[in-house]
Formats: C-alpha cells, structure tokens, sequence
C-alpha cells in the first residue's frame, strides 16, 4: 500500500493511493497553529505530530498486517530539537515563520554577502540555521545536548521519522535540506564550512539522502516505511510542471513563483536557487523561485472570494503591496508591511481585496520579467487560484495565458505521484491574455507607487529595471 503524507502549516493531509498512484481518498486534520508574541512563533509538537499520525491512521496506513510505503512531502523550515535516544522534544517546533534570528541576521553583514553565491539563498531569519543559532544561545542546555550529540536538531520530517522508530536523527532529503543555509548550492550533504558558519555539528543533524530510491529499511515505524520525501513546495512544482518546461505560481498561504533551470544551478540577484529534487542514481534538479508573502488569507481579511472582473478599472488610485509578513523577493524588506495607498484606505473592503489581488498579480509579474523569459506554460495553483479574478488578472499583466491546475491537492499529488512512479501532469483551464486591458496599463503606475513605498526604484538588486515581458 501506498500513502501520501502533506505536512502542511494549517492542515496535514493524508492519501492511500490506487494502482495508478492516484489518491482514493483525502483525509485532513487541522495543525495546532503558531503561537507566540513579538517574532517567535511555535507549534506544540505533541500535538501536530497527533494530527499527523491520526490523518495516517484515518487513511489506512496503521492497519495490522498492512504493508506501506509512505511518501512524504513537508513544510521546508520549521524544526524542533528531540533527544535522540528516545525522539521526545525538548523545544517546541520553531515554526517557519518565526522571525527570533532577526538580530542575529542583522549583526553579520558579511556572512549576508556571501551567502548567496554560496548557498543560493539569502540570510533570512526564516531559515533553519540562524533561528537554530539563537536556540544553542539561549538554551546552554541545548547547545551542550547538540555539541554532545546526545541531541538532535532537525525539521519536522526528519523529526517524525526518529519518532516512528523510537529514536536516532532521523533524515531529510536534499531539497529540505538546502533550504536550512547548510548546504552548498549544487551540494547534496551538510557543508562542513556552512557548519562552522553557525557553529553546528554534523553529529547533531538528521543524515541526507535522494528524494528517491531511499533505502529499503528507512522505517516509519508503525507507518512502514519510506519510499519518497521532498519538500512541499517541490512536491507542488512537481504535480503541476512535472518534467516540462514553464513557470508555477503556487497561491497558498503564501505565494511561491518557481521555474526550473534544469541540472546546473542558476543564480539571479535577489532570487532564491536550489534543488527541487533529487531523483537516486540521476542528477539534482533545479529552480529559481520568487517569494510574495501574501496569499488567500490576506485577501480574505476584505472579504470572501468570488472577487468582481471589472471591464474598466473602478479604482485607478487604489493600490496594495500585499506582502503581510515583509517584502519578500527581490527587495528582502522584512520591516516594510501590508500597505495600501491612500485611495485604497478609504474604499470599501471589496475594493480593498481586489487592490490586494491586483498586488498580487503586479508582484509576479516583476518576479517573471526578472528571472524570465519562460518558455512552456505558466501553470496557477492553490487555493486561491479558484478565485476568478486571479488567474484573469495574471494573464492580464503578464500578457500571456495562464493555465489554472485542475488539483486542489497539487502538495499531495506530486509525492503521490513520485512514491509510485506514476506522475503525471493534472488537467488545467486556460485564461487567454486578452481581458483586463486596464489591468496591464496600472502595473506601471503601480510600480511607480511602489518605489516610492520602499523609498527606492521599483527593480531588483543590481539595478536592472521592471518592467517588460
């Protein structure tokens, strides 16, 4: 038996696969949310572990006598440190969004500027090593567990794998494991340089392996055992590209642009560059992506979808960026929040929500233009795809058709279909590029607004300007 596991912020999902690969029934369970003041945010792990192992038991693959092969797709930067003779926690899960490394980022300029080129990412305090960095400072306890190695630091993958078999550190696969900034980009193991970078030991880390072809005795415990893992952002690049060429816009809780690159990693200034899987016996494979921290829940605050299509625009001056958790990509600006210009203030809130969408679409096609141009298709999923004017107003302002993925569960699908070798590319619908002329011409003056939000020119490090297709 085959089962898909998404180790998702909000839910976590579960799937028994048919002979096809295909899922034959989803089950979710809701995830304990965040919590915490100021920049920290934390998960009780007891309690997302038991949302995960009742999705999996709801979805078969605790029965007696059941022979499983899980395949595992997982939240990239969230972690926690376990004991590593018996898995139990000894902190909360740090969650990805927790932001408590934010000083320490802020105090090593020069570890900033190198890596980059080193690691294909930025220092972001989202990231594994900096927030585990700050951990080892303000728990003496911890960091002398983790020098000793009787502790173990790891995601939540790697976590739930030692739990299910009752101890040790666990593993993660490469493209988990490049996200933490300890891997060298075009690396597939711990970089001893980028360890010392943040005083951390192999000793204290999960062990990395393919996203495939995973050894035979790599237990889930009572769950059988491991067939497929990769991350979930991966896994949804997967489901809706597959192997063909093209761009995903996945629209979640956050937005996440993604375009392979192929076999030999490419790096574009302000971008992020890193593998997106990591097949046994073949070579890594590559992305560049671009992040906008907004998503359905942003929108959501100014209203329920189904947003208006307007022929003419009904609000010129309104205007959003909608990043709510800092500007992500290319700019990196963490302090700078949700704003909205002055006309978008004083409208009403579904006039606020479209603003907020028109934002949205505005932010992916400054990211296109950047790291394009891209051939293939432009594939839109996610929640928040379902809503009309999305995919409308992408097509809009990137001047091109998108397709809308047929797969409320792209997460879930591309493990699916890894696990058994069955992948395939879901159906889509196409938006054609004609609509929304009014659209297309506002990206211009919104940019011009948005220069003017972060106080410098509307373009990417390196000066290279916005604009165009």
């Amino acid at each position: 038996m085959n089962v898909a596991l998404d180790l998702g912020t909000t839910r976590v999902k579960a799937a028994r696969l048919d002979a096809g690969g295909r899922p034959e029934e989803i089950v979710a369970e809701d995830a304990p949310p965040p919590a915490g003041a100021d920049l920290v945010r934390e998960v009780d792990p007891e309690a997302y572990a038991g949302a995960v192992e009742r999705a999996l038991d709801r979805a078969g693959a605790a029965a007696p006598g059941a022979d499983v092969r899980l395949g595992l797709a997982s939240q990239r930067s969230s972690f926690l440190v376990w004991e590593r003779a018996t898995a139990r926690p000894k902190t909360s899960i740090v969650s990805w969004q927790d932001r408590r490394a934010a000083a320490w980022c802020d105090a090593r300029p020069e570890l900033a500027a190198r890596l980059p080129t080193l690691t294909g990412l930025p220092l972001s305090p989202h990231y594994f090593a900096p927030k585990l960095a700050c951990v080892r400072e303000e728990r003496p306890d911890l960091r002398d567990g983790l020098d000793r190695g009787d502790l173990v630091a790891g995601t939540l993958d790697a976590w739930l794998l030692a739990r299910w078999s009752g101890g040790g550190a666990g593993r993660t696969d490469v493209t988990m494991a490049a996200r933490t900034l300890l891997v060298a980009l075009g690396g597939a193991d711990w970089d001893d340089g980028l360890l010392a970078e943040f005083g951390l030991s192999r000793e204290a880390l999960p062990s990395v392996g393919p996203s495939t072809g995973i050894a035979p005795e790599t237990s889930a415990g009572r769950f059988g055992v491991l067939g497929a893992a990769l991350s979930d952002q991966a896994s949804g690049l997967l489901a809706a590209l597959g192997d063909g060429d093209g761009a995903v816009i996945n629209l979640g809780t956050g937005c996440f642009v993604l375009v392979p690159s192929g076999t030999t990693p490419r790096t574009v200034p302000g971008y992020l560059a890193g593998p997106w899987l990591a097949p046994a016996g073949g070579p890594i494979r590559y992305a560049i992506e671009g992040t906008v921290n907004a998503g359905g829940a942003v929108a959501d605050r100014f209203g329920p979808p189904p947003t208006a299509v307007p022929d003419v625009d009904p609000a010129p001056d309104s205007f959003c960026l909608p990043d709510a958790a800092g500007v992500g990509a290319p700019y990196w600006r963490p302090t700078v929040p949700l704003t909205f210009s002055a006309a978008a203030l004083a409208a009403e809130d579904a006039t606020r929500r479209r603003a907020v969408l028109e934002g949205l679409a505005f932010r992916v096609r400054g990211i296109l233009a950047d790291l394009g141009p891209v051939p293939g298709d432009v594939r839109v999923s996610g929640g928040l795809a379902n809503d009309p004017f999305v995919p409308a107003s992408l097509a809009a302002v990137l001047g091109r058709s998108v397709t809308v993925v047929d797969e409320p569960e792209a997460t879930l699908l591309g493990v699916a279909g890894l696990l058994s070798g069955r992948s395939s590319v879901p159906s889509g619908t196409t938006v054609e590029a004609h609509a929304l002329p009014w659209l297309r011409a506002k990206y211009e003056r919104w940019n011009e607004w948005l220069s003017r939000v972060l106080g410098e020119p509307a373009g990417p490090p390196g000066g290279r300007a916005r604009g165009g297709d």
